[in-house]
């Protein structure tokens, strides 16, 4: 069925906005009831970039309409909004509160995260409206301890165990599949199997501190575990796109110990373990963070069930000192019949999302076929590898090290040095290559009614392109 509606002739704009509004519930409601442990990762990556295309022509043609002045009434075009669930850009919702009833536009910004003008009834269902300096995987000056000292960060609608935000119901325990803004951030994911669906897995909480609550995201970070606040992590600026699953089994009960349990993993990690099948709870994965929590909590975790098989891509990790093959990834909690997809946060940025998805695609392509010669990455990697063992081994220059890395023996993360010495680098090489073929994306005249990854990916000049643009000298024929 979902197929059917996407395939169906989409009219740009605002004609028939009762019928747009009716299809847009329908594709809406139809992907988050698809059985994904049935169709599979493939099928539902294919879906995935099908509706997000489709919903960022529908936001581009509604942006067009705005300008040409063909606006609905205030209901019907909050039901458009309210129906994409998708972010619309910046322009566009000013031009859009512009032409509405103040209450109808001030409820249209808080849908987007965006705080009132004037109506502050709709101030907590906008969250904070601050954002800080976060980064995806990157350390940042904003640790919990820091963060939670402005209270503008416990403004939300909470709504009994959870809250209501960016239009979801969030609810702690949720586990958020998340495609990070950071480019070359796949490089680690994508090798495994079955087919990677995003990057990065977190889990909502909220913490409690000084008689506040705060809704945030427990997540691993370069130096461990730590919590951002839910309005930071659902940004523009840190997700381009995110979809939420829930355990089946939630309850008052286990959203209440997930929140305990959060605080208590906060004060222990030390580092991030590049083993995500590891029960450590000293050194951990993005995905081992659900894990535990819902353990801890009473509810039946999920289990890895990806692997990383093909016998090139073993061969090429071992190299580097990487053996742990049985792999657990974000995509196994989508295809757990424990879990399922209860709503997403679609920032509208189709464009970086594809140019991640086919530079990771031919990246797994070229170290599934090619033999990797440690030898042949850039210098740096012999200064990287040198300093971790430094750091290890707490001699002077390792202290010094790490002083200005901000790491010390019990915070470096638990893996192979060897490819602690390249990851970087490697991300850095195919975080170019995404920055150019997200231009090339831009320049392209293609705008089909449907869109099909695969067959994007197959055609002829998207291959000769990719073959030219991803260029790994350490991956030799």
């Amino acid at each position: 069925m979902i197929h059917d509606l996407l395939r169906a002739p989409l009219e740009t704009g605002l004609a028939d906005p009762g019928a747009r509004t009716q299809r847009a519930r329908e594709i809406r409601d139809a992907y988050r009831r698809l059985d994904r442990t049935r169709i599979g990762a493939d099928e539902i990556l294919e879906l995935k970039f099908a509706s997000l295309y489709w919903r960022h022509r529908v936001v581009s043609g509604l942006a067009a309409a705005l300008e040409s002045r063909a606006i609905p009434d205030d209901n019907t075009l909050t039901a458009i909004v309210d129906a994409l669930d998708s972010r619309l850009p910046g322009f566009s919702l000013d031009l859009l509160c512009s032409h509405l009833s103040p209450a109808t536009g001030d409820y249209l910004l808080a849908r987007q995260g965006e705080r009132p003008r004037t109506a502050a009834r709709h101030r907590a269902l906008a969250g904070p409206g601050v954002t800080l300096d976060i980064q995806a995987n990157r350390r940042s000056a904003w640790p919990f301890r820091r963060w939670k000292r402005r209270p503008e960060f416990s403004v939300y609608d909470f709504n009994g165990d959870g809250v209501n935000f960016r239009g979801l119901h969030l609810r702690p325990g949720d586990v958020l599949l998340a495609n990070v803004n950071i480019d070359g951030n796949g490089v680690y994911t994508t090798l495994s199997d079955p087919t990677r669906f995003s990057s990065h897995a977190a889990v909502f909480a909220i913490l409690e501190d000084g008689g506040r609550r705060y809704p945030a995201v427990i997540e691993t970070y370069e130096k461990g575990v730590r919590a951002v606040p839910l309005n930071v992590f659902l940004g523009a600026g840190f997700c381009a796109y995110v979809e939420v699953y829930r355990h089946r089994d939630l309850q008052e009960r286990h959203a209440a110990l997930v929140n305990t349990a959060a605080l208590d993993m906060l004060g222990r990690v030390r580092g991030y373990n590049f083993d995500s099948r590891s029960d450590d709870r000293d050194y951990v994965s993005c995905c081992t963070v659900g894990r535990l929590l819902h353990r801890d909590a009473g509810l039946e975790p999920t289990s890895g069930k990806s692997r990383i098989q093909d016998p090139r891509i073993q061969s090429n990790l071992e190299k580097l000192g990487y053996t742990f093959f049985e792999f657990f990834a974000p995509v196994d909690y989508l295809l757990d019949p424990n879990f399922q997809c209860v709503g997403w946060v679609d920032n509208h940025q189709f464009a970086d999302l594809l140019a991640r998805e086919l530079v990771e695609r031919r990246f797994r392509e070229l170290f599934a076929s090619r033999r990797l010669n440690p030898a042949r990455f850039p210098a740096m990697s012999r200064v990287n590898r040198w300093g971790i063992g430094q750091i290890r081994s707490r001699s002077l220059a390792g202290r010094l090290i790490g002083r200005v890395e901000g790491y010390d023996h019990e915070s470096l993360p638990r893996g192979p040095d060897p490819l602690m010495a390249v990851i970087t680098i490697a991300e850095a090489q195919l975080g170019r290559a995404i920055k150019q073929t997200r231009q090339w994306l831009a320049e392209m005249d293609y705008a089909p009614d449907y869109f099909s990854l695969d067959e994007f990916s197959r055609k002829p000049e998207v291959r000769r392109y990719l073959e030219a643009a991803v260029n790994l000298p350490w991956l030799e024929e």
